[in-house]
C-alpha cells in the first residue's frame, strides 16, 4: 500500500493589502452593488488583486478584482 504525504499549500498574502482574509466588503459587480468576503489576494505587476466570495451555501467568486474597485469595508458586530 502506498502512502502519500500531503503537504498543505502555503498561502502568500501581500503585506501591502488593504483588506485581510474574511473581511466583509461591498463592491460593484456587473453594474450592481454586492457584498462579499475577501477569499484570496495576490500581487501582480504592482497591483493587488482580490478574489471575492459572494453567497454562502453555493458561493460565486469574482476573480481578479482590483483594490481600488472595492467600495469599502463593512464592519460586523
Amino acid at each position: 500500500m502506498c502512502f502519500k504525504k500531503i503537504f498543505k499549500k502555503k498561502t502568500f498574502w501581500p503585506e501591502e493589502a488593504k483588506y485581510q482574509k474574511r473581511d466583509f466588503v461591498r463592491f460593484k459587480y456587473r453594474g450592481e452593488l454586492y457584498f462579499g468576503f475577501i477569499y484570496e489576494a495576490r500581487k501582480e505587476n504592482g497591483i493587488i488583486l482580490y478574489t471575492i466570495q459572494m453567497g454562502g451555501e453555493c458561493p460565486t467568486f469574482a476573480y481578479n478584482y482590483k483594490e481600488e474597485d472595492i467600495i469599502g469595508y463593512v464592519p460586523q458586530n
